[in-house]
């Protein structure tokens, strides 16, 4: 999912998308590239949503991949002509809609975002990141309410078999985190960053693990129990890891707090910026890179 996710990144704007053109670069596993039907309006029609929910259905149960919208390919399967959408951040907005309504169950984590041509026309591409689910068989509801999954070839329908063999594999746990940063009161220089993961997943969560690298100015004061101080073991880099080989998360929706550390800072009640790993047995490794704000 890293190699997908640096190749939807490294898109970028629009120079990202011509490059695509210029390289010839061929479809995929990873990669589809498309067309919209009517590309002089941001609507949806059926050949939209029937692409856009095979895609989906595909993608997620496999290894995921991104789908570029805008896209003409030649007989070979490569990047062959531009073919830009009309309002394309109009059309985003209604295959953000669609999303609900495209696959059963809903794909989580899906990334749309829109590269606007330099004319000031309003007209662009789209970039669509499909990550693997863990909530595996997708079914596509819009595309003839079939099965699909990703090969070198393309997509393809899945056989009775290949259904049996999805629906019995054993069901995967899905571990969706949160994060609490709580200034203590007063003349108190300290801030609690706290934990807490819910398994969306169809399993249970074992073996639970999970690793927090903070800005170069924090330091870390204290850690709760499962927590552990790896500062040290980092270049002084302030990270901290927590690990749990006993104990259990089943999939249930409650939110259940797994502790957290004590750190000081210079700028107490700011926001505090952070890169955040968390896994377990039976799902793959998930990251958080970004800013969390103090709760009042």
């Amino acid at each position: 999912m890293e190699q997908v996710t640096a190749f939807f990144d490294s898109i970028g704007a629009l120079p990202g998308i011509r490059q695509l053109l210029a390289d010839r670069v061929k479809e995929n596993i990873y990669l589809e590239l498309k067309t919209k039907k009517d590309r002089s309006t941001p609507e949806l029609d059926d050949s939209d949503s029937w692409q856009f929910s095979r895609a989906l259905s595909g993608f997620a149960n496999s290894d995921g991949g991104v789908l570029v919208w805008g896209v003409e390919t030649d007989k070979e399967d490569r990047a062959f002509k531009l073919k830009p959408i009309a309002a394309v951040s109009d059309f985003e907005a209604r295959l953000k809609k669609s999303l609900l309504n495209s696959v059963q169950p809903f794909v989580d984590g899906v990334r749309m975002e829109s590269i606007l041509e330099d004319d000031g026309s309003g007209s662009g591409y789209l970039k669509v990141l499909i990550p693997r689910s863990d909530k595996a068989p997708h079914r596509a509801m819009r595309a003839d309410r079939e099965y699909f999954r990703r090969s070198t070839e393309g997509f393809y329908r899945l056989e009775h078999f290949d259904l049996e063999d999805a629906f019995g594999r054993r069901p995967h746990p899905s571990l969706a985190m949160t994060i609490e940063l709580v200034p203590r009161a007063g003349d108190d220089p300290h801030e609690d960053v706290r934990f807490a993961l819910r398994n969306e997943g169809r399993g249970i969560a074992r073996y639970v693990g999970a690793m927090c690298e903070f800005s170069g100015e924090v330091t870390v004061a204290a850690t709760n129990p499962g927590w552990n101080n790896n500062t040290n073991l980092n270049q002084g880099r302030p990270v901290v890891s927590y690990a749990d080989n006993v104990g259990v998360i089943h999939a249930v929706p409650i939110t259940a707090s797994i502790g957290g550390v004590t750190i000081k800072r210079p700028a107490k009640g700011t926001a505090l910026s952070l890169t955040l790993r968390w896994y377990c047995e039976g799902m793959m490794e998930r990251t958080f890179s970004g800013t969390v704000t103090p709760k009042e």
